[in-house]
């Protein structure tokens, strides 16, 4: 049995080490478990040092290390596929003739409204995952200039994949194509309703949707990658893989109203998931059956809002950044953990923020009617901290990577006297528990100091002995 303040202790844990040892950071395999259920795979990647805003002095979105987000999503592919980097990255993008091969990856641009500075401060997109995604398109073979970062509105106020952000991105990959402002550099379909172009409505809707045609960008990829942020939303309730097609069709504010409207048998975010769909054209290939991957952005996330909001820490994390990545090839599956993630977070009740509604989870229901993938949810008490081996379905094949095991980095050294001394980074300052144990895996830790300072000396160290450090707010 874990208790509540025994899991803080463990899941906050910053730093793991042998005596004149340093954290080497992969504490977890990444080689893809057997699968014997055949269950469709999520893998929440987590790297403590992945984002490293103080909440200071500058921007969140200064402070996020690209080699780690890489590792985390090249983590997260091997564990969902299996096999070497390489092999991992060509079952993502299995099609022949991989350098003609046009990649359109879906970003999270909503609170983005200038076209320099995008969001500033308040949560948005950040480049960092669509970099990794990339480097993943290229590893199999595809090339760079077939690359495309979209998200549009032709909604008051436009946003923007803003110049700070498309500079991240053309500093390490100067072919990659952007659009944004209303689909600039493509364009929607002209023409009337046609199934092959257009969102197609199930009958369970009490009054249809409006007509809605899908952007050429998305018509035209063979791949699509899909990098929603995790956060809730004021309609949906939710903002997450689903939720963020609304930047792949026109119009799509005029959608909102029927978000809170959604029945098993119709909802618009299941509906423009599997569209197009064309009954007369067997190479028509819906938004979903394009959509090889859905990388959730979770690195600082928002728990409470969508809008005019500036990131937290999580209390899931021990009151740090979430500084993960959530992976899977099937969107629905990944809908579904996504949304127990959000209503694990503890604040959720206690009036920081809104509670999940009882209808958010009917789009899920109404996709897997579809065929798009597979929906479930665990039951955590409200006000409980996420504890992933807790993350036990029925449906779903959950897997959850900590590749460097929180915030911080400690360094070791004895000194002559044959004292150990530790010294830490971390982005916050705070409290720290300094920890000793005999043992790799803590099972006999004993508390040494509680501290403000980055810094401690064990005057009573044995001749070998493993440290760690715990983040305590």
């Amino acid at each position: 049995m874990i208790t509540r303040r025994q899991f803080i202790r463990r899941s906050a844990v910053i730093g793991t080490a042998a005596w004149l040892g340093r954290e080497a950071g992969l504490v977890t395999e990444v080689m893809a478990a057997e699968n014997d259920r055949g269950l469709p795979r999520v893998v929440h990647g987590r790297h403590g040092r992945a984002v490293l805003w103080s909440e200071v002095s500058g921007l969140y979105r200064d402070w996020v290390d690209q080699d780690a987000v890489s590792s985390i999503l090249n983590a997260s592919v091997r564990r969902l596929k299996g096999g070497t980097l390489d092999e991992a990255w060509r079952s993502v993008f299995p099609l022949a003739n991989p350098e003609s091969r046009i990649l359109a990856i879906k970003v999270s641009c909503n609170n983005s409204n200038d076209s320099v500075n995008g969001a500033g401060n308040e949560i948005d997109a950040v480049p960092e995952p669509a970099i990794a995604v990339v480097e993943g398109f290229i590893r199999a073979g595809g090339l760079e200039q077939n690359v495309h970062i979209y998200d549009g509105s032709d909604e008051y106020p436009i946003r923007y994949i803003a110049s700070w952000f498309r500079e991240k991105v053309v500093a390490r990959f100067p072919q990659v194509m952007f659009h944004d402002d209303a689909f600039s550099n493509g364009g929607y379909p002209a023409g009337p309703y046609h199934p092959s172009t257009h969102v197609t409505w199930s009958a369970g809707y009490e009054s249809p949707p409006p007509e809605m045609s899908i952007y050429q960008l998305v018509l035209d990829a063979d791949y699509l990658v899909n990098i929603p942020i995790v956060k809730p939303h004021g309609f949906a309730n939710v903002s997450l893989g689903f939720k963020n097609h609304f930047g792949s069709v026109n119009r799509c504010a005029r959608l909102h109203p029927y978000l809170q409207e959604d029945v098993p048998q119709a909802s618009v975010l299941a509906d423009i998931m599997a569209s197009p769909r064309d009954p007369t054209n067997p190479n028509v290939r819906s938004i979903a059956e394009k959509t090889v991957l859905t990388v959730a952005d979770m690195l600082y996330a928002s728990a409470c809002t969508h809008f005019n909001t500036i990131p937290d820490p999580w209390i899931t994390f021990g009151g740090e950044w979430p500084a993960a990545l959530v992976v899977s090839d099937d969107p629905v599956a990944l809908d579904s953990v996504l949304i127990d993630l959000i209503e694990a977070e503890p604040r959720h009740g206690s009036g920081d923020c809104a509670q999940i509604k009882s209808y958010v989870r009917t789009y899920l229901q109404h996709a897997e009617g579809l065929g798009l993938g597979a929906h479930d949810q665990v039951d955590l008490p409200v006000g409980e901290l996420h504890d992933p081996s807790r993350m036990n379905y029925q449906k779903i094949d959950y897997h959850y990577l900590e590749l460097f095991r929180g915030g911080a980095e400690l360094m070791l050294s004895r000194n002559l006297d044959g004292s150990i001394q530790l010294s830490w980074d971390h982005y916050f300052d705070g409290s720290f528990e300094v920890y000793r144990a005999g043992n790799a895996d803590f099972s006999d830790q004993s508390l040494l100091a509680v501290t403000s300072e980055k810094t401690y000396t064990d005057r009573s160290a044995p001749d070998r002995a493993y440290y760690r450090v715990v983040y305590s707010g």
